[in-house]
């Protein structure tokens, strides 16, 4: 006479489970007993501890403007040391490179070194945005908190302002021990018309609206500083070109910009002698803050489009 066991269902801790072969065994008396062990597969997905999972959003744009960085506000910022460090890195990264501006002006080859020596040293750091319109580009695309963001613009108008100082310090020591010296500063030109007001503008508004493009873009290969800082630098020396091109071609203009707000402080953009302060600040200060917004959405837009694959929230992805 055959009978049938069934064993409990075990506990699924493995993606399937190896079935066991039948155990046959004759009893006295002609009897069989056939002991038979169901197989049971369980699937196991696993969950990622932070909640992120590689797979394709339900939208086209979604997670375009959520947050990207830590939560951080003016209370829980400063309960370590590392916002100090970044700062110090901005206001170091920043000087180097305005020393270099008002020391050789807007040299492309110059600056593209000196760019990538000091994106280098201040990426591990801060993240070397070494610029008011790149961190204002990061944070409208909430890759970094407004506090943070505006401690280091802070840093930045420090460190534009120490390599001023350096300058002037340098100055005036020359010229204390060479009567005829002709050492000067590189100075922003004087708006003084409201004509010349159009092509500054444009010229500005290029030139920042590449550099926050490349920036967004460059954020893609963070993980290697040297590519970071060579795409970062390539962007700004490209900026630079174009700038030179248009400025001379089209505009009939001297090479007058700076694409960076605080290096625009450190060349006295807004202090020089008959300069319409209200042009100043638009043409050096407005307008590549909102040109540089303008590039790093563009650069999010155009990833969104390309199909980009980035870490989405559970809830707003098709798996």
């Amino acid at each position: 006479m055959a009978t049938k066991k069934k064993g409990k269902k075990p506990a699924a801790k493995t993606a399937s489970a190896t079935p066991k072969a039948a155990a046959v065994t004759t009893a006295k008396g002609g009897s069989t007993t056939v002991n038979i062990t169901e197989v049971n597969e369980t699937v196991i997905i696993a969950s990622p501890a932070d909640g992120k999972v590689s797979c394709d959003p339900k939208t086209l744009f979604a997670n375009f403007f959520k947050r990207k960085y830590e939560n951080e506000d003016i209370l829980t910022i400063f309960r370590s040391p590392k916002i100090i460090g970044a700062m110090l890195g901005e206001i170091i990264g920043i000087m180097l490179i305005a020393l270099v501006w008002l020391a050789m002006g807007n040299e492309p080859i110059y600056l593209i070194f000196t760019i990538m020596f000091a994106t280098l040293i201040a990426y591990p750091i801060s993240g070397a945005h070494l610029n008011p319109l790149v961190t204002l580009g990061m944070m409208v695309t909430r890759r970094v908190s407004v506090v943070r963001g505006v401690f280091y613009i802070i840093a930045q108008l420090i460190g534009a302002m120490l390599a001023w100082l350096i300058i002037q310090l340098l100055i005036g020591a020359a010229t204390s021990n060479m009567a005829d010296s002709a050492i000067s500063a590189t100075q922003m030109r004087p708006i003084t018309e409201v004509s010349q007001l159009g092509g500054l503008i444009a010229v500005e508004a290029i030139g920042a609206a590449i550099i926050g493009f490349t920036f967004a873009r460059a954020l893609k290969y963070k993980k290697s500083a040297f590519t970071f800082s060579a795409v970062v630098a390539g962007g700004i020396f490209t900026a630079i070109l174009a700038a030179l091109f248009i400025s001379h071609r089209y505009f009939g203009i001297t090479d007058s910009f700076a694409f960076n707000p605080a290096i625009a402080v450190a060349l006295e953009a807004f202090m020089a002698r008959e300069t319409i302060v209200w042009q100043a600040l638009i043409t050096y200060a407005l307008i590549p803050l909102v040109a540089g917004v303008a590039g790093f959405l563009l650069a999010d837009v155009t990833s969104a489009l390309a199909g980009e694959s980035t870490g989405c929230d559970r809830k707003d992805c098709k798996c």
